[in-house]
């Protein structure tokens, strides 16, 4: 999945609104705190669920500008990636873009289906976030 929105808010502004979930879930899962300096190539343990754990390692950090992470679980890869381009001073574009990898030929099939009737959805969540960060500004 891929999305690419212009926002009325500067390239650090949506950047910073994004480390800063990340760091207070790196420290809801961890206890310690980070700064965004130090979130590149960090590597932490969470539960999505009862059942569930994922291994979360931030794969590309440049400050203001992009963050990227993957999330490992006992099914699938989720490849992350926020990309935050400035157009002018108080205007940027964001580009999301989502991967996910299954490792068995069953989930691959459940998760297409699920992107299927699902993906709509889930774009239409992601451009309100983004536009609820614009609103915030």
């Amino acid at each position: 999945m891929k999305i690419e929105q212009l926002l009325n808010v500067p390239a650090a502004f949506l950047y910073h609104q994004i480390i800063d979930a990340e760091l207070f879930e790196i420290h809801a899962h961890t206890g310690r705190r980070l700064t965004a300096t130090q979130l590149e190539g960090f590597t932490y343990q969470k539960q999505l669920d009862d059942a569930t754990r994922a291994q979360v390692t931030i794969t590309k950090n440049i400050l203001n500008r992009s963050y990227h992470y993957q999330t490992v679980t006992e099914f699938n890869r989720y490849e992350v990636k926020y990309d935050m381009l400035p157009v002018e001073t108080d205007k940027s574009k964001i580009i999301y873009e989502e991967k996910v990898i299954a490792r068995a030929w069953r989930q691959r099939l459940l998760d297409f289906v699920s992107d299927t009737l699902l993906g709509g959805l889930r774009r239409h969540n992601f451009k309100k976030m983004f536009l609820q960060i614009e609103k915030s500004y």
